[in-house]
């Protein structure tokens, strides 16, 4: 895994436009947690609804790493649509202000990524200097930066789930593209496949959840079992629960559920 100093070197992603609040208004929120500490969230996330019909859940980590803001975007059917995020040690200081500081951390490390239909292009901001940059791509697929840790492993596997019951591809595999040294390039692509439906406590209580495996490869009928390989996925969409197969107490959750919208579109 890459180590939290590089990330904070060359990390990514995201903040948002910011919107009133007559545009948008807040569907849910949550915490995200580690399955072996619930009780402890790693970040807190809401999700807003757009008057577009489009939504964002906008993240910020916990405590120490409360500086750093990730947003899943998504279309109106709950698709993925993109993906930012932003490391920001100096939020506090004005714009005009930071060029005048000699440390390079006072500049905000910000990459922004779009999913189109034929390329995946990404904005990216780094000790004040701006790029764009940009690959071939085509549904489905979704993007990661690197290994980074701090990844919200649920909300990423919801976008994979929703993507896999669109049957996009022939195998329903969703592609991976992933940010190293500020370069895009295709990574180990994922496949669900169904397991079958239980009763489990997750998002704070007892609900129905079907669960599938995990399964990644670089070619064709070369899957492998994921680390992270059970999926539990709630009647709405969501994946409320991965954890390990062999390993049930590692792995992450979605927990302290808060909802005030009947908001997801029918997967």
């Amino acid at each position: 895994m890459i180590r939290m100093a590089l990330v904070l070197l060359s990390s990514l992603l995201v903040v948002s436009c910011p919107a009133s609040a007559a545009d948008r208004i807040l569907a849910a929120e949550g915490d995200y947690v580690a399955q072996s500490n619930p009780s402890k969230p790693l970040a807190h996330w809401k999700v807003w609804h757009f008057r577009t019909g489009e939504y964002e859940v906008v993240e910020t980590l916990a405590g120490p790493l409360r500086n750093i803001v990730q947003v899943f975007r998504f279309d109106s059917r709950f698709l993925p649509n993109g993906f930012s995020l932003t490391i920001d040690t100096q939020p506090a200081i004005p714009d005009a202000q930071r060029q005048k500081l000699p440390m390079v951390a006072s500049y905000p490390t910000i990459i922004s990524c779009r999913y189109g239909v034929e390329d995946l292009g990404c904005d990216t901001e780094s000790d004040g200097k701006r790029s764009a940059i940009s690959i071939p791509a085509k549904p489905p697929y979704i993007f990661v930066f690197g290994e980074f840790y701090r990844l919200d492993q649920t909300w990423l596997a919801t976008g994979v789930f929703r993507l896999t019951k669109q049957n996009y591809s022939e195998d329903n595999a969703v592609k991976v593209y992933e940010m190293l040294d500020n370069k895009i390039r295709a990574g180990q692509a994922i496949q669900l496949t169904y397991v079958g439906e239980r009763t489990a406590n997750v998002m704070g209580k007892s609900q129905p959840v079907t669960e599938y495996e995990v399964w990644t490869g670089s070619k064709p009928g070369e899957w492998v079992l994921s680390k992270l390989s059970v999926l539990q996925v709630t009647s709405q969409g969501l994946v409320a629960s991965i954890r390990g197969k062999s390993e049930p107490g590692s792995g992450y959750a979605m927990a302290n559920y808060k909802e005030y919208e009947s908001w997801l579109p029918s997967r």
